[in-house]
């Protein structure tokens, strides 16, 4: 998957299974209407969702550490810089080349913290879902009248 989402970037399977489709056209509606699924459905959506939740963390996680890495090393450079003149100006390009880095890249960790926490909202929905069907089922268990054998 790619930062856009896109589960296969490289190219698509040649055959999609239906729900994998059906998580496709979910994640992109943000979990719209989950109520035409069985509960094994919503079960193996939850597990593709899951899946796909754990590639955006690590993901995320990766970016922190270049983010925290590209700031860490604008911190240390910065007293260099005042500290040696006669390194001035080789300081104050690569000061300036991180500065150039670190800006743009708040906004694309910032993406991927949003599409991250919507992604656990879904989660959310998905197990809500699952938690309504089996409370469905188990009180219409308990409301069955019972049969003589």
């Amino acid at each position: 998957m790619d930062s856009r989402g896109l589960v296969f970037p490289g190219g698509q399977p040649a055959e999609k299974a239906r729900l994998l489709v059906e998580y496709e056209k979910l994640a992109r509606d943000g979990m719209g209407d989950l109520s035409a699924f069985s509960e094994d459905d919503l079960r193996a959506l939850s597990r593709l969702h899951d899946r796909r939740l754990d590639y955006y963390r690590e993901e995320r996680r990766m970016h922190f550490g270049a983010f925290a890495l590209a700031g860490l090393a604008f911190v240390i450079l910065l007293p260099a810089l005042a500290a040696a003149p006669e390194m001035f100006v080789p300081l104050a390009v690569a000061e300036a080349l991180l500065f150039a880095l670190l800006v743009p890249y708040t906004f694309v960790y910032r993406r991927y913290e949003e599409n991250l926490r919507r992604m656990m909202g879904d989660a959310m929905l998905l197990e809500n879902a699952i938690h309504l069907r089996e409370e469905a089922r188990a009180q219409s268990l308990e409301e069955a009248p019972l049969r003589p054998a």
